[in-house]
């Protein structure tokens, strides 16, 4: 079975400055195989449904900052697949509903010079489904999902929650849902709509070896 590393959401530019080294120390400690972004790769605040700080760069600049990024991970991951996140598909979700067709958009691999990288929805390893986890909610989401697919779920898109909850059903049959945190910077910019909330991002990531959950913290 695989040992497959789950990096959280990154949101970039808005990636907390320590993240990337951390991810690298645990997929060293764990020898992983295989990596899975949970999505949420790109933030995309300029372009957006919510009002942007006034201080946040143009949507170009943004890019170029998201890019240079974003190819720093691609360097250290050149084989990945990527869970698509509601950021990164906020430019397709805008175009549609200006009715602008997908076939006028660049693919992503052509957008961020990922070639190696499958940007798709989901993606089932070893029988555990990984998705973005856009949808999902309460206070387990991932443990919901799992119930609801009768299959063991991994998952981002909740900044601040990190957990494993498991369910054992009949015949021994053992699920879980696990919520992967995130690597974002909650200083950013980007991330000033959350400065007030008691609550914040939890910075880990997470390994699932040979079919078992694991969260680094």
């Amino acid at each position: 079975m695989s040992r497959v590393l789950v990096i959280g959401d990154l949101h970039a530019p808005a990636v907390h400055k320590d993240y990337f080294e951390f991810v690298r120390s645990i997929r060293r400690k764990y020898r992983t195989d295989q990596t899975v972004f949970i999505g949420d790769i790109i933030d995309h605040n300029a372009i957006s449904f919510h009002k942007s700080h006034p201080e946040s760069p143009d949507a170009l600049n943004e890019y170029n900052k998201a890019f240079e990024i974003v190819k720093r991970w691609y360097k250290a991951y050149p084989n990945a697949t990527v869970t698509l996140g509601n950021h990164d598909e906020r430019v397709h979700r805008l175009a549609a509903d200006a009715g602008v067709p997908s076939m006028y958009l660049k693919e992503y691999n052509e957008l961020y010079k990922t070639q190696n990288w499958e940007w798709k929805q989901s993606v089932e390893i070893d029988g555990i489904y990984y998705y973005h986890g856009t949808g999902a909610s309460s206070a387990y989401p991932a443990f919901n999902a799992a119930k609801l697919r009768n299959q063991s779920v991994v998952m981002g898109h909740h900044h601040t929650k990190a957990a494993i909850n498991w369910m054992c059903g009949a015949n021994n049959h053992n699920i879980y849902g696990m919520s992967v945190g995130c690597g974002v910077d909650n200083t950013h910019l980007s991330m000033l709509y959350a400065e007030h909330y008691l609550i914040k991002p939890v910075h880990s990531c997470a390994v699932v070896h040979d079919g078992h959950p694991y969260l680094e913290m």
